[in-house]
């Protein structure tokens, strides 16, 4: 069997053409050839090269299994261990050297998650005075009267950034709150006319709390802010907005 050479650029052909990082298995395939990671897999639907679409049960076995024979030293400082490509994604959720964050969507292991998040998964960015100030959710009447995922997104008072997630589920509409610095942050968020108020006042959880069941939200039925709260946007009659007055609090 011929010697084999390896060139300069090979590490290239092992980086994936969304993230630009090492594969991670299983290595998805489209039907024209070209790889995508697991990781950008599960947010894409079409190859990025080619614009086909993906399949995510058609895998690059071979690529799979070079991941299996390739190894680096693990990236954080004072890991003194070397892994294989196919097992790095496992390593770093465990490394006791590890001080990146866990993304909330796909579970890598991030050292910018705000960039991960916008750029992998469509998060939306929203800065804000650092005491906070005013933030709506807005979509069509049948968006509020049935079971809704609301756009995911990031609200950054100053420097400071938080997950925000919203759903209606069974005509309860949740505001689920998420920080990623791990120093304490104090929320409260209100909803309120001259007639009624809803507030919610708590300490943001931790994203990479083990319990995030107990995550502090806002949660109110559909009906009373449809009645209440929520009004036709000043651009658009066909949508209806709803106001959360939000303000960060340095202690409880």
């Amino acid at each position: 069997m011929d010697k084999v050479i390896l060139t300069t650029n090979f590490t290239e052909t092992l980086e994936c053409p969304i993230c630009y990082d090492y594969f991670t298995s299983p290595v998805i395939l489209c039907p024209n050839g070209h790889s995508i990671c697991n990781i950008c897999g599960t947010t894409s639907k079409t190859c990025p090269v080619c614009r086909a679409q993906l399949s995510k049960t058609s895998r690059n076995i071979v690529l799979e299994k070079m991941l299996e024979q390739i190894s680096v030293p693990c990236k954080f400082q004072g890991c003194q261990e070397v892994i294989t490509l196919a097992s790095r994604s496992a390593h770093y959720k465990v490394c006791p050297y590890n001080n990146f964050t866990l993304c909330i969507e796909c579970g890598s292991s991030e050292e910018d998650l705000v960039r991960h998040l916008i750029s992998q998964h469509d998060y939306k960015e929203i800065a804000m005075e650092e005491v906070g100030g005013l933030r709506s959710f807005s979509g069509p009447l049948e968006s509020w009267g049935r079971d809704t995922e609301w756009p995911k997104g990031v609200w950054r008072f100053g420097k400071e950034p938080i997950i925000v997630h919203a759903k209606s589920t069974s005509g309860v509409f949740h505001v689920y709150l998420f920080r990623i610095n791990k120093k304490p942050l104090y929320i409260s968020l209100e909803v309120e006319n001259e007639e009624f108020a809803v507030v919610f006042k708590g300490q943001v959880p931790f994203i990479s709390d083990e319990n995030k069941k107990n995550a502090p939200h806002l949660n109110c039925d559909v009906s009373v802010l449809l009645n209440n709260f929520v009004k036709v946007h000043d651009e658009d009659e066909e949508i209806l907005r709803l106001w959360v007055n939000v303000k960060r609090k340095l202690t409880k």
